[in-house]
């Protein structure tokens, strides 16, 4: 690792640390140590960077805002940190350009203030693009991915967009090309010829549409104070942890009903205000997360006979295994 530091750190526009802590970068607020954690600067540096561990076929874990993660106590070998990537821009041809490390609320705030509606449901989601497109992040009925015409993917070979067909989002995954990363992404933007505003909520979800900045904005602190009021947002967490089985069959009810909500495993807990979080109540290890991720996983199949599915990502520790 100490040469392939030295390799890194000679790159163009590349940040590299080694032993960067990685639990202050999450929202759950535990895990351990990145040995080699490596920031791009740009596209370009990302390019370069993957190129080179191309040559070394060196694996590596990519780090977006940090929340739908839990990183093991142990931590692990190499990150790469695409929160650099923050370029935003209206495009001519109608679309929104937007980096993998811009976060969703930094999105909102544009379309706040370049009168765009159609995210507004996404409120309150911490992540990032990159991310939340790999995972297609949603909430409210509404799905990143139904609003992306293109995505830009980087290789060690370069990068490359491509046009993003009806499947390839779908409930909470995407058919990122394997060994790629999703650098950047093209919104889907209507705005009249005329440049008017548009008076409702788009219905079909698919592209963002013009309104009123003051409009925006008072749709997204409406769906804040609702989430406020029913997600425990004070507390640190991976935000849901479980994928729903189905749209009749909902992960925070099935954990009620099997007596869960509130269950503790040593400084972590089912959330008594939503039981689809589970939150750190203060020095929580990983072991404590992913145990209790565990035991829920088994008392809801033993209960209830429906197998829950981790929508957080787990990254374990390689040297262990």
């Amino acid at each position: 690792m100490r040469q392939l530091f030295k390799d890194v750190s000679r790159l163009k526009d590349v940040i590299c640390e080694e032993n960067r802590p990685l639990a202050p970068m999450t929202t759950m607020k535990v895990g351990g140590d990145a040995r080699l954690f490596v920031r791009p600067l740009s596209l370009s540096g990302l390019e370069g960077l993957l190129a080179l561990l191309h040559g070394v076929q060196v694996p590596y874990r990519v780090l977006g805002n940090g929340s739908n993660l839990i990183v093991d106590d142990g931590g692990v070998d190499l990150v790469i940190s695409l929160c650099s990537l923050r370029d935003m821009q209206l495009e001519q041809q109608g679309s929104l350009y937007v980096e993998a490390g811009c976060t969703l609320s930094s999105i909102l705030g544009f379309c706040i203030e370049n009168g765009l509606e159609g995210l507004e449901p996404l409120t309150g989601i911490p992540g990032s693009l990159g991310g939340a497109l790999f995972m297609n992040a949603g909430a409210n009925g509404v799905s990143l991915g139904d609003f992306v015409d293109e995505i830009c993917v980087t290789t060690g070979q370069g990068s490359t967009w491509l046009k993003v067909s009806h499947d390839f989002f779908s409930y909470r995954s995407s058919n990122t090309p394997e060994g790629a990363l999703i650098s950047a992404a093209r919104l889907k933007v209507n705005v009249d010829s005329h440049d008017e505003w548009t008076t409702g909520v788009p219905s079909d979800g698919s592209c963002l549409k013009r309104a009123t900045p003051r409009k925006v904005h008072e749709r997204i602190k409406r769906i804040m104070r609702k989430r406020l009021s029913s997600q425990p947002l004070g507390r640190p967490s991976a935000g849901c942890v479980f994928k729903n089985p189905s749209v009749d069959c909902l992960a925070w009810r099935l954990i009620v009903e099997c007596g869960l909500q509130g269950f503790k495993m040593n400084r972590a807990q089912v959330s008594p205000k939503h039981a689809n979080f589970i939150v750190n109540l203060g020095d929580a290890k990983a072991s404590d997360v992913i145990g209790l991720i565990d035991f829920v996983k088994e008392r809801v199949w033993e209960q209830t006979g429906v197998m829950l599915k981790e929508e957080v990502v787990i990254w374990e520790n390689e040297t262990e295994h």
